[in-house]
């Protein structure tokens, strides 16, 4: 793999960016702006450190997108031809793990945050990654969470399977992105509408559970507020700060 430049004068960004470029495993070297790296594959730069030389395919940086770049880099240096399948591997939970295969071959991972970031990250993955076919495929395992995300790609118009985790090959014990590759590999079943968001009481009772703990112990969140956590409608913090508002009342 041929290395990424990189010409930021911004300390911040700059600090940022190797960060994520090393825990992306892409080789880079910092740019003279006015001696251009020889055989740099990519530049990342920004409007404010363009090179006065020629350079190769520049990528324009910020904070807000610096992992998309770091991605998209990533793409530019592998010389792969275009991609004939993508297939976008979900292991949904409360901190969902992603895996992208190109044509059966692993290209990329991550680990998201949080369900609702789900949806930006497959649509980053998809524009950083071009290819004449897109499918996604969600693993049943949990369902209230596993029907937030199908609901959120939904609306991309991308094709959605979900696949019974039962059927895959991935230890209990394995990692959320190494259960991802498994589900993304494996064959499912492709709904025809959207599906529905419906916590059950257990999972309701486990959120009031967690609110004790985050309060250290303080309150426990209501029924209503903790069903809505489980729908992704209100953070636990959130839900939380309602909580200790109402009882000033």
């Amino acid at each position: 793999m041929k290395k990424a430049g990189v010409l930021i004068s911004d300390a911040k960004l700059l600090y940022e960016l190797i960060e994520v470029l090393k825990n992306e495993g892409i080789p880079f070297e910092i740019a003279d702006p006015d001696h251009p790296m020889k055989g740099a594959g990519v530049l990342l730069t920004t409007e404010r450190d363009y090179p006065k030389q020629a350079s190769p395919k520049i990528i324009n940086c910020s904070l807000d997108i610096i992992h998309k770049c770091a991605k998209v880099a990533k793409a530019a240096l592998s010389d792969k031809r275009r991609i004939r399948s993508l297939v976008v591997g979900i292991d949904p939970g409360s901190c969902p793990g992603v895996a992208v295969l190109a044509d059966q071959s692993v290209i990329d991972t991550a680990a998201v945050k949080a369900p609702e970031l789900v949806a930006e990250t497959v649509r980053d993955f998809v524009e950083v990654y071009p290819s004449d076919e897109v499918l996604v495929r969600i693993g049943n395992g949990d369902r209230t969470i596993r029907n937030r995300i199908f609901n959120s790609i939904w609306d991309m118009g991308i094709p959605i399977e979900i696949v019974d985790e039962r059927n895959t090959s991935t230890p209990c014990e394995q990692k959320d992105i190494e259960a991802a590759i498994e589900i993304a590999l494996t064959p499912g079943y492709r709904p025809v509408k959207k599906q529905p968001v419906s916590p059950s009481e257990g999972e309701i009772a486990d959120i009031q559970r967690k609110s004790r703990i985050g309060s250290e112990g303080e309150i426990t969140i209501s029924h209503a507020l903790a069903s809505g956590v489980a729908k992704g409608e209100i953070t636990m913090e959130d839900a939380i700060k309602r909580q200790k508002m109402h009882r000033k009342f």
